[in-house]
């Protein structure tokens, strides 16, 4: 395998992985919507290690490792608040470039109380500086899916933000 996966290796990748994870999450999680939201994230945390993916043969096995441990995650959520789940970056060097360095505390406070998709949407849009559309092919969604995670967590964020202000004052 190469040092890194540019976007369109990763894109091939993750098609061909993908109905694979699809058929995995559902029987682990039994319903396709919860399945579909388990393999984006799992398409999101594959991308944020795509640096460390040439140290497997395949990339089969880090996935379906990755996709049990978030549909563990997802399972486990439902006895608890589903604000609960954050996105939990690699140690990776890419990871550690685009973690938040430079933001505030506040500010890493609210992108970490963000739901998996919704932060990593929001790291990879304005972190990364991803278009919408690329974001979307990258984890083989809809850009309206996409704008849509954007919009509420762009709005989880403000709310933080808000409530924070309010108990300050």
């Amino acid at each position: 395998m190469q040092a890194s996966f540019n976007v369109a290796d990763f894109e091939r990748v993750a098609l061909r992985l993908r109905p694979r994870l699809v058929s995995a999450a559902s029987v682990w999680l039994g319903s396709g919507a919860d399945a579909d939201d388990a393999v984006q994230d799992t398409m999101l945390k594959l991308w944020f290690f795509r640096d460390r993916l040439s140290e497997y043969e395949t990339v089969d096995a880090p996935a379906m490792v990755i996709l049990r441990r978030v549909c563990l995650n997802m399972l486990r959520s439902r006895n608890r608040s589903p604000l609960t789940s954050t996105l939990t970056l690699p140690d990776t060097p890419e990871a550690s470039d685009h973690s938040g360095e430079g933001l505030s505390d506040e500010m890493l406070d609210a992108l970490n109380s963000l739901p998996c998709v919704e932060q990593a949407v929001l790291r990879l849009k304005h972190l990364e500086g991803m278009e919408v559309d690329e974001i979307a092919a990258l984890i083989h969604s809809t850009p309206g899916t996409v704008r849509t995670a954007l919009s509420r967590a762009r709005r989880r964020v403000r709310d933080h933000f808000t409530q924070l202000y309010n108990r300050d004052t």
